[in-house]
């Protein structure tokens, strides 16, 4: 297996991966992550390379023992970081998207798992969305270039003939190997987890009304070490449950949330870990 993106959850995939066994490749261009943060899986067996995708040479490199799958996390995901730093935002998820694309048609790889984002439904989708909703509005680049990268990866999947996992990600939260203490990176969970035992007040812009899907980064690996669940190209949502900010805030603080999320994002996939019991720890 060939991880691309040697960060949060991609740590968290290979440390599974290597329980069960599996060789594991994993690339990073240590952007956000500092190559030390490796070193227990380096120790288990995995190996750890510099690349970027940005780079085909570094691409078709990685791939040149066609690995029976590639799993691209490499991305820049932060909102605030694709306003300080478009180019690269740009760079990285949409060029860097395309030539991953092009290097596993050109050598055959048989799997390309894509973790994408919820956020491709745009900002406040109402009622039931399954994987068939069509895209929504997007206010940032690092968002927006989401939806770019899941029809250009289609492209080259149904023109090259590569299965085709596309997984929608919801707010990951739980312990991994490497995880990241730029404010920035850190997503409203595990931020909000932190405050409260801190007894620090947690914000709620607009009242907390704005509605997330989350997963724990246990399921989150299993599903991506798992997939693709279908043949050919298919997307899906990974989300265990969907609740507002404000409900992410009373949990963390001990109280019970009160509900009233606008939507529920639907998926094919079981869950073993839930938000209450992660906040109440």
């Amino acid at each position: 297996m060939l991880i691309l993106g040697a960060g949060y959850l991609g740590a968290a995939l290979a440390e599974l991966a290597l329980a069960r066994d599996h060789a594991v490749t994993l690339a990073d261009n240590w952007y956000a992550t500092d190559p030390s943060q490796l070193e227990g899986l380096r120790a288990a067996g995995a190996h750890v390379e510099t690349a970027d995708i940005r780079s085909r040479k570094d691409v078709d490199r990685l791939l040149a023992d066609r690995p029976e799958r590639v799993v691209l996390l490499a991305a820049q995901a932060s909102r605030p970081l694709s306003e300080s730093d478009p180019d690269y935002t740009e760079e990285t998820n949409i060029t860097g998207a395309r030539r991953v694309a092009e290097a596993v048609a050109a050598v055959g790889c048989p799997t390309l798992v894509y973790a994408s984002s919820l956020h491709v439904y745009g900002p406040s989708p109402v009622g039931e969305v399954g994987a068939d909703a069509p895209y929504g509005p997007q206010g940032d680049l690092a968002h927006l270039s989401k939806v770019y990268a899941e029809l250009c990866l289609r492209i080259y999947a149904e023109r090259h003939g590569f299965a085709l996992a596309v997984l929608r990600l919801g707010i990951v939260f739980g312990p991994s190997p490497v995880e990241h203490a730029r404010p920035e990176s850190q997503t409203v969970i595990d931020k909000f987890r932190r405050l409260a035992a801190e007894g620090a007040p947690l914000p709620l812009d607009d009242g907390g009304r704005a509605t997330i899907g989350a997963v724990h980064v246990a399921d989150a690996a299993r599903i991506l070490f798992e997939s693709p669940w279908a043949p050919g190209v298919a997307a899906a949502n990974v989300a265990a449950e969907t609740v507002t900010v404000a409900d992410v805030a009373a949990l963390a603080g001990g109280r019970r949330p009160q509900g009233g999320a606008s939507t529920t994002y639907t998926s094919p996939f079981t869950y073993e870990h839930d938000l209450a019991a992660y906040l109440a720890r």
